[in-house]
């Protein structure tokens, strides 16, 4: 038969030092921390009311309801304008955009787009390194969708520059006139 050993449990321990300057230690660093949080509140509070100040003596009201001015009345110019602006906005866009990078030609740049809601035109100006490069961007845009009736209006090669490269205009139909 196995004899079993007294256990002896001692729950008070020898007061230890270095635990017992570790724990004033964090006390101190909380009631120093407690401190700042407090002039800080108060520093932010005193603010708070110099702006709140400020905002009163100034002509600003922040929670006054919006009055129309009875004087104002839309005139059908207006009505035009606004239906203008949300034909803009409502245009296919991405798809005239993604139609013209889907064109690959490293011989020609684009220099500006202009397209025209109203009619649903769109003009190109560019330049190309040569006559050919024009060409074949004229041929590449009329099999892309969404472009139709590509037509090149004007090109001119520029004597002054030693490549000589071609500038040119052209105009496409790239949406269904609204």
């Amino acid at each position: 038969m196995a004899v079993m050993r007294r256990l002896n449990l001692n729950f008070q321990q020898a007061p230890n030092q270095p635990r017992r300057v570790a724990g004033w230690a964090l006390l101190l660093a909380g009631l120093a921390l407690l401190v700042e949080m407090g002039i800080s509140y108060d520093r932010l509070q005193n603010e708070r009311e110099g702006m709140i100040k400020e905002i009163r003596t100034s002509k600003l009201h922040l929670n006054a309801p919006w009055r129309p001015t009875a004087s104002r009345q839309f005139t059908e110019k207006d009505f035009e304008t606004a239906r203008q602006i949300i034909g803009r906005l409502s245009a296919p866009w991405e798809s005239l955009f993604s139609g013209l990078e889907s064109i690959k030609n490293n011989n020609v740049a684009i220099l500006s787009i202009e397209p025209d809601t109203q009619s649903g035109l769109l003009r190109i100006a560019g330049e190309a390194k040569d006559y050919a490069s024009v060409l074949t961007f004229v041929a590449q845009m009329r099999t892309r969708k969404p472009f139709s009736n590509v037509f090149l209006q004007q090109h001119e090669i520029k004597r002054d520059d030693p490549q000589h490269p071609v500038s040119f205009t052209l105009s496409t139909r790239w949406m269904t006139p609204s």
